[in-house]
């Protein structure tokens, strides 16, 4: 059995490629930086295949795509985990940041499934998941593009999923809530949203639990952890709830903020 995972180097990436790995999966690694990759193959319990590749690259994810009909083939298990966050106001930041949250998080992993579908779909099986984010569910200041680019994602899945069920194929999404990497790390210390932690911040393992729940039931969407799940799914229906109630989600997110940075040993300044 053969998993291919992106942004394998990173936390989310690598404790979902150990996971699979403890299940005896063949793994192919992806992500951008070699010295990622070696570093997390050095933890792994068999030797994984090992490619270097930008996502936020087309060129690089045609040549990736190609593989899918060639030695990746037979490919079993495809987890689109790769994604970028900058945070900042849509008019500061600049049209390089916007197209690079497009190419990496919905454009890669959208051409990623399209390539691995009609082999998994004349074998009739194999799962493909995303890592998503409540992103995909709640848009918020200081976030559009992100959410921009992770609600075309949500929107893809939902249609895919409903194509390819028919024909034994698993399509699914994963939506975190704030989980503790170096990406969220960034967030608390330059400008990211302190909403991220009303909730309970989440371990990269949490996730990893969370995409092999996907991997095995198949389901839309599983979130982690679900009781975030309600609250975003709320105001998502009713978003025009959210600029009133900010300033008081504010103040109880930025609490939570500089507790993890305490809790971290990073400075809240």
């Amino acid at each position: 059995m053969k998993a291919l995972v992106t942004g394998a180097g990173g936390g989310i990436g690598a404790a979902v490629s150990r996971a699979l790995d403890a299940r005896g999966y063949d793994l192919i690694l992806v992500d951008r930086e070699r010295a990622s990759l070696d570093a997390l193959a050095n933890t792994l319990n068999r030797e994984p295949k090992k490619i270097v590749c930008d996502l936020s690259s087309r060129d690089d994810v045609e040549v990736l795509c190609e593989r899918f009909h060639t030695d990746l083939a037979d490919l079993d298990i495809l987890i689109n985990n790769a994604g970028v966050v900058l945070p900042g106001a849509v008019a500061g930041l600049t049209p390089e940041a916007l197209d690079l949250h497009l190419e990496i998080n919905l454009r890669a992993p959208i051409r990623l499934m399209r390539a691995a579908a009609p082999q998994m779909i004349a074998r009739k099986s194999g799962a493909m998941v995303a890592t998503v984010s409540l992103g995909g569910v709640i848009a918020l200041k200081d976030s559009a593009i992100y959410s921009a680019s992770k609600f075309g994602l949500r929107g893809f899945l939902c249609g895919f999923h409903q194509e390819l069920a028919p024909c034994g194929v698993k399509v699914s999404g994963v939506y975190p809530a704030a989980v503790d990497t170096p990406m969220l790390h960034h967030e608390a210390l330059h400008g990211g949203s302190v909403l991220n932690f009303i909730d309970k911040v989440m371990s990269a393992e949490d996730i990893a639990k969370a995409t092999l729940e996907a991997i095995d039931t198949g389901k839309l969407e599983v979130y982690s952890p679900y009781s975030a799940s309600l609250t975003a799914r709320f105001f998502g229906s009713f978003p025009w709830m959210i600029r009133p109630l900010l300033p008081f989600m504010e103040k109880l997110g930025e609490r939570g903020r500089r507790k993890f940075l305490a809790v971290k040993g990073f400075s809240a300044e």
